[in-house]
């Protein structure tokens, strides 16, 4: 979203700290601004599916104002943390009302409370690295921007934990012709002042070296009556499919940073990746959010507003 009157960065950040949660989610209601598209539309998409080629779309913000910045802030960590509670809806409706309220959760409850908050954003007095926190928020935007296309039939939500090892999210989705395919992706961000190519590059090299691994881990939690046999006769053909290139598997890698794109951000992904030589193996996504850093603050701030 481009606007004439966007305040300059200094000013987005100053106003930005100043807004709470119930004056985001208010935003966001008025204005009708409920999903994470809203803000993030797809800028580009190339959408040719040729052999040895990645097809990717981008989806750049470049002028969010603050209150677009927090209303986003306030989609992103109400559908996070509803995720994270689960079944435990009433913990999670403590935890939204009094964070809209601006009120602290009652000293009974707030360990509980916060022992779903503190394994991706850390408590106020613990907090996780500022780089486990881009991170996250980087999985849930790729999540949150794929996970409704028709095609997907099997996308799960974004680890539980920003320290836990294994892939950072797959895909299970119909191609053109109707048939079940398996996409494995690995998520990046780059907040800093680095290439971009070098962390492309980072998650083409884990993909490469680490993708049989993070296969067998996926497959092995797909357990005999946890999905359709049509399912779990085609997860099973995933691990062999994998080691050969096989085009009923692909990778697909995401980026998040605060850097504009570049023409074309995946040019390397084919030569990296060369297993994976037939047309719609390869994709890619990548986000660009100008006050990337100040978005992922007011996120784990209004995470935090209630404990």
């Amino acid at each position: 979203m481009t606007k004439a009157n966007t305040p300059a960065k200094n000013q987005v950040a100053t106003i930005l700290a100043a807004l709470t949660p119930a004056q985001s989610e208010a935003y966001a209601q008025t204005s009708g601004q409920l999903s994470t598209q809203d803000y993030l539309p797809v800028t580009f998409h190339d959408g040719t599916a040729e052999a040895g080629k990645s097809e990717w779309s981008s989806h750049v913000a470049a002028n969010l104002t603050p209150q677009e910045a927090g209303a986003l802030a306030w989609v992103l960590i109400d559908t996070i943390m509803q995720v994270r509670f689960g079944p435990a809806s009433a913990l999670y409706e403590m935890w939204r009302t009094h964070t809209l309220a601006g009120t602290k959760i009652p000293p009974a409850h707030h360990e509980t409370i916060g022992s779903f908050v503190e394994p991706v954003f850390g408590l106020p007095t613990a907090p996780k690295s500022k780089d486990h926190l881009h991170g996250h928020i980087g999985e849930w935007l790729w999540h949150l921007l794929t996970k409704d296309k028709a095609a997907v039939h099997i996308q799960p939500d974004p680890k539980g934990d920003v320290t836990d090892a294994g892939a950072d999210g797959f895909s299970i989705y119909e191609n053109n012709a109707g048939a079940l395919r398996f996409r494995l992706w690995e998520s990046k961000k780059n907040t800093g002042n680095g290439r971009l190519s070098s962390s492309l590059g980072k998650a083409y090299g884990q993909i490469e070296k680490s993708g049989q691994r993070y296969v067998a881990k996926i497959v092995g939690t797909f357990m005999p009556g946890s999905h359709d046999n049509a399912t779990l006769a085609f997860i099973a053909e995933v691990p062999s499919a994998w080691a050969q290139g096989d085009g009923l598997v692909g990778a697909g890698v995401t980026l998040a940073t605060h850097q504009p794109l570049p023409g074309k951000p995946f040019k390397k992904m084919s030569k990296k990746l060369p297993l994976f030589d037939k047309p719609g193996q390869l994709r890619g996504l990548a986000t660009s959010i100008s006050c990337y850093d100040e978005l992922a603050n007011t996120v784990r701030r209004y995470a935090w507003t209630a404990l």
